[in-house]
């Protein structure tokens, strides 16, 4: 037994460390996540390699942002039967969330429309996270698309040295709201290059590196005084770098790049955060809680469909994460030790809190 043991701890200091990542370490529905974000041109973004340290603890954060994945069963109208419970299975979404992956702000320069809002649709298996399809809301009016070609943005499980490559294309037509279509196509290849410790302010994980090489054509077609034809849409190719771990369900660190004739710029940098408002909107909906200081249950009521309720305590520290039911509801803070402590109710479109005593 002694001469087997011996080859196993000289392996063992190889192997400490390297992850898999399944299905449970990625969203499911009614789930809400914090980023913050800056900027840093400098940032190194290209190193990596096996049992390697990638050490951002030194990042200040600028701004923040939250991910809220909402469950199918919020849907109404057309999107119920796309992406809902009574949809193909392929189609049949595990959440929606608000998203930027259809180029918005360049489409509004083409058409005469307001998209005032759009949302991506994710269904997760045990073996794919992928992009089945995409709502937009223009004048109030949902309209919702599968894609054509669904995009894999994760084959699952996942290890160091995988690779993978997905193709997606999405056809949107817009009528009757404006007679236009859209159509989008996205190629992406896939490399887990790295594992190893990852360090942000946020804590110190063990983490598979990821890097996504995403090229995207995008076109307008559209009627301008009889003339019918395709307006192509410029969409440089784009890198993402992520750093994941099974202690966290969405990347726990990421940067984005745009590549422009074979140079690489950082476009946007985030990574997971506690709540503190910084950047957020403030929301005008009012919140009240009582009784005030609270014994074992916390009665809260607001005056518009949250999306979730965040306890965090003095330190800063979140204690809790509640999926909203109600916009009158109870929350269990038996377990809550003595001391004082911020509400936070999140909306779609922002956050407002209120203090409380336990």
């Amino acid at each position: 037994m002694k001469h087997l043991l011996l080859p196993l701890l000289a392996i063992s200091p190889m192997t400490f460390g390297q992850i898999t990542l399944t299905d449970q370490n990625f969203p499911g529905p009614s789930e809400t996540y914090v980023f913050s974000t800056l900027t840093d041109p400098t940032i190194d973004y290209s190193t990596t390699g096996a049992n390697y340290t990638w050490d951002f603890s030194t990042m200040v954060p600028q701004d923040q942002r939250n991910l809220v994945t909402i469950s199918p069963s919020q849907l109404s109208g057309l999107s119920t039967f796309l992406f809902g419970s009574l949809a193909s299975i392929n189609y049949r979404a595990t959440y929606y969330n608000s998203s930027t992956d259809l180029p918005i702000d360049q489409v509004s320069t083409f058409l005469p429309i307001s998209i005032e809002e759009m949302n991506g649709f994710t269904r997760k298996t045990a073996t794919a996270v992928t992009s089945v399809g995409y709502e937009l809301v223009i004048s109030g009016q949902g309209l919702g698309f599968r894609s054509d070609t669904i995009e894999t943005r994760y084959v699952l499980p996942m290890t160091y040295g995988d690779s993978y490559e997905s193709r997606g294309f999405t056809k949107l037509d817009l009528n009757p709201i404006y007679d236009a279509k859209w159509r989008q196509y996205r190629h992406r290849v896939s490399n887990v290059d790295g594992w190893g410790t990852v360090k942000t302010p946020f804590g110190q994980f063990d983490a598979l590196r990821i890097h996504h090489v995403i090229d995207e054509l995008d076109s307008i077609y559209m009627t301008v005084q009889g003339f019918s034809f395709w307006v192509p849409i410029p969409i440089p190719k784009t890198h993402e770098y992520e750093w994941r771990s099974t202690s966290d369900k969405e990347a726990v660190m990421k940067i984005r790049t745009n590549e422009l004739a074979g140079n690489e710029t950082v476009t946007a940098i985030e990574y997971r955060d506690n709540f503190n408002g910084l950047g957020l909107k403030e929301s005008e909906a009012t919140v009240s809680v009582y009784p005030n200081p609270v014994v074992n249950e916390l009665h809260v009521s607001v005056a518009k469909m949250p999306v979730s309720y965040i306890i965090i305590d003095a330190s800063g520290r979140i204690w809790n994460k509640i999926p909203a039911t109600s916009i009158h509801q109870t929350i269990d803070v038996s377990e809550l030790a003595t001391g004082n402590y911020s509400l936070v109710v999140l909306f779609a479109d922002g956050y407002t809190s209120s203090k409380f005593l336990k």
